[in-house]
């Protein structure tokens, strides 16, 4: 959305335009709150006015999240003593996505036209215009807020509510509040991965009405497929973004560009950074893209290998069972990053270590990463830790300055100690801490895989067979999940646990923990402040 000319002269203020028709929210959104819309926002304020119960479940980037600011404040302004609440299976993304737009556009709307209200930040924040005449986001911890308001109009949007956090119980007590013809409730979603959602079961009830989108119906993606002829809408998606993440999440080119583009074809992502440099025509890039179009916005019609992502974020629907799950990597990266041993040697200098320390049954395994090159120094089964860590330590004592990573618990906790005394930079390795990047990953082991995945792409090589071997496993085995922590306040990544590996092997991945601690080691992916002796809670 973006500001328009055509707000309305305060003097000529004909509130009836704003509280009847079908079109009431899009001419409020208009008019009084200045937004240019995209026709599938306009389709979205119509079913409000229309329907009591809305369910938007579309992918990412055609604007629902700010259309939901936009009816929730044009719903408050223009009901007389009503109540407008919100949640959201994600409640930072819900403060960040609709209460802090909602602020803005009320600041703005108040000057111009001076709309009753204030903004309220603290723990539940509110647009209070009287006791009993407000909007407020209600936290998605507890259901039973939800429930139970009787005003004269009563809105609850929930957002995000294909997330886990959202329940059947948070859709029944928000349906407790609507109880007559001008209550209305709205949730908003990306597909759910599969029919045990709470959202799959609500899309089969006729209680409530469906407007479903692609990405490929975004305002800005029609306009660069040269469907629409119109100016871009700021905040929407565009065409060379969504390229992209086909690329990205589906591992293959996005349909027909390699033959429209002259010489070796470099990826989307690429002239994306060449267009952002200057260096290239954002028309250019367009223009190899455009054939494809039609091909990648019916690929979800013929096809049940794509990415899960790519169906719930950009073709707007529920994975088929057989989509691809999102994983720190996949198996093509770790085939072609492998060099057999003939052709492999490990020359650079060395740039970082991971040290596992075996239990019993297990092996002590030493990595070093080497300029994009993983060396596998060391390898021995059994537990004679003083007899591995003398060979280790005289490997070590070769190239002492480069960071080493050490697991901390267990068996490797009374050598990490002492490698720690012997060592200028040593990282104490505990898979269930925090990760450093604490705002995209849920622990460290998670942000190791994924890391590690990311050097695989990037080019990075290895010969070892066992390292091989446990690499494939994990990459056939290990998916990621997308889960609100309200600890953080946030949506992060969290893997799967490493013992769906052991169970695959039939023994621990020694060599796979050794090679995701010496790319977090050469990559200085470090929590702050380590706490050697308190920090970290979860186990390998």
């Amino acid at each position: 959305m973006s500001s328009s000319a055509d707000v309305v002269d305060p003097q000529n203020l004909d509130i009836t335009r704003y509280t009847q028709g079908d079109d009431r929210y899009v001419r409020y959104a208009e008019e009084i709150l200045g937004l240019e819309l995209a026709d599938t926002q306009k389709r979205i304020l119509r079913a409000v006015a229309k329907h009591r119960r809305l369910i938007v479940m579309s992918a990412n980037g055609v604007g629902k999240s700010y259309t939901a600011t936009a009816l929730k404040h044009g719903f408050l302004e223009t009901n007389l003593d009503s109540t407008a609440l919100g949640t959201s299976g994600s409640y930072s993304q819900f403060e960040d996505a609709v209460w802090r737009p909602l602020k803005k556009l009320h600041k703005e709307a108040k000057q111009r036209l001076g709309l009753p209200g204030e903004t309220y930040d603290g723990g539940q924040p509110r647009l209070e215009i009287d006791d009993d005449w407000f909007a407020k986001i209600v936290s998605p911890r507890d259901p039973g807020d939800l429930e139970g308001r009787h005003a004269a109009d009563v809105l609850v949007v929930i957002e995000e509510a294909d997330k886990k956090y959202i329940t059947a119980e948070h859709f029944d007590s928000a349906g407790s509040s609507v109880t007559d013809g001008s209550d209305r409730m709205l949730a908003v979603c990306n597909p759910p991965r599969d029919e045990t959602n709470v959202v799959a079961e609500k899309l089969e009830s006729n209680r409530w009405h469906v407007i479903q989108f692609s990405s490929f119906e975004s305002h800005n993606v029609l306009v660069d497929a040269g469907e629409l002829d119109a100016d871009h809408i700021p905040g929407l998606v565009d065409l060379p973004t969504i390229a992209e993440d086909w690329e990205d999440w589906n591992s293959e080119p996005w349909p027909e560009a390699p033959t429209h583009w002259d010489g070796d074809y470099p990826g989307v992502a690429m002239l994306n950074d060449r267009v952002e440099a200057g260096d290239l025509e954002r028309e250019d890039v367009i223009e190899i893209l455009r054939p494809g179009f039609d091909e990648a916005r019916q690929a979800h019609d013929r096809r049940e290998d794509l990415d899960e992502r790519w169906y719930r974020r950009r073709a707007g629907i529920i994975p088929p069972a057989g989509a691809e799950k999102n994983r720190p990597f996949d198996l093509d990266a770790v085939d072609s990053s492998y060099v057999p041993p003939n052709k492999f040697r490990a020359t650079g200098p060395r740039c970082g270590t991971g040290v596992d320390v075996a239990r019993s049954g297990d092996r002590t395994v030493q990595i070093d990463e080497r300029k994009d090159q993983l060396d596998v120094a060391y390898s021995e089964p059994g537990t004679d830790h003083t007899v591995q860590f003398n060979t280790i330590w005289d490997n070590l004592d070769e190239e002492p300055n480069a960071t080493i990573s050490i697991d901390a618990i267990g068996e490797g906790s009374g050598k990490a100690d002492d490698t720690a005394a012997r060592y200028p930079d040593v990282d104490r390795f505990k898979a269930g801490e925090e990760a450093a990047q604490s705002d995209e990953y849920k622990d460290r082991w998670t942000e190791g895989l994924c890391e590690l995945g990311n050097w695989l792409e990037a080019g990075g090589t290895f010969s070892d067979s066992r390292l091989r071997r446990e690499l494939q496993i994990a990459a056939r085995t290990l998916t990621l999940e997308e889960n609100y922590y309200a600890s953080r306040g946030d949506e992060v990544y969290v893997a799967d646990p490493k013992s769906k590996v052991e169970d695959r092997l039939g023994h621990s991945p020694d060599h796979l923990d050794a090679a995701i601690m010496a790319v977090l080691a050469s990559k200085g992916v470090i929590p702050e402040d380590e706490d050697d002796t308190t920090s970290g809670t979860g186990t390998w």
